[in-house]
């Protein structure tokens, strides 16, 4: 029971929309009807500018970090565990119960699974998207490479094969969450980082 409640409550706290109710109390319009039209940080920051990017991935962050950070120095959850429970933030974040289920990509929510499960794995995967975004300038091409790389990373760092597995899925469904954006990176429509509307 006590499992099946903490499941619930990680959904809950993974569906809160973060960038949409920044956008909605800043500018009074509905995120999911400008810019890219997704529920996410990226969008946030394109009709906010980058303090409204920085706010909402923090924001994103925060609802998988600090309660599996709680639950695994206080409560002390296994790592397996606390996957588990991180995917369903993630799964929360990226069809909210809140706006039809339909939400973000999950990489802001994912960050701060890693950041609880592995942390060391998420530094070498924040290099690479530093690199990329600025070789290249685009959100969307960080956050995929990233995501290959953090896979690599707890391949190699990482013994449980628990742990190997479940990254891989996740890192599976945020790459399939930006098949638009792979798309548009393909034909050369991807916004880049600093592209701001409205």
């Amino acid at each position: 029971m006590k499992n099946i409640i903490l499941v619930i409550i990680m959904y809950i706290l993974g569906s809160v929309p973060f960038s949409y109710i920044l956008v909605k109390l800043v500018k009074g319009v509905d995120i999911r009807t400008v810019g890219s039209r997704n529920v996410g940080a990226t969008n946030a920051g394109r009709v906010l500018g980058f303090w409204g990017f920085l706010v909402a991935f923090l924001l994103d962050m925060s609802k998988s970090f600090v309660p599996l950070f709680i639950l695994k120095h206080f409560c002390l959850y296994p790592p397996e565990t606390l996957l588990i429970l991180g995917m369903v933030a993630i799964f929360g974040h990226t069809f909210t119960i809140f706006l039809n289920f339909k939400g973000g990509k999950g990489v802001a929510t994912a960050v701060g699974v890693y950041l609880a499960v592995s942390p060391i794995s998420l530094g070498v995967a924040f290099v690479a998207f530093i690199l990329v975004a600025l070789l290249f300038r685009m959100v969307s091409l960080s956050s995929i490479i990233a995501a290959i790389v953090l896979l690599i990373s707890v391949f190699y760092l990482e013994s449980s094969t628990f742990l190997k597995i479940a990254t891989l899925f996740v890192v599976v469904f945020v790459i399939y969450k930006h098949k638009d954006n792979i798309k548009r990176i393909l034909n050369g429509t991807e916004k880049k980082i600093g592209e701001k509307i409205g």
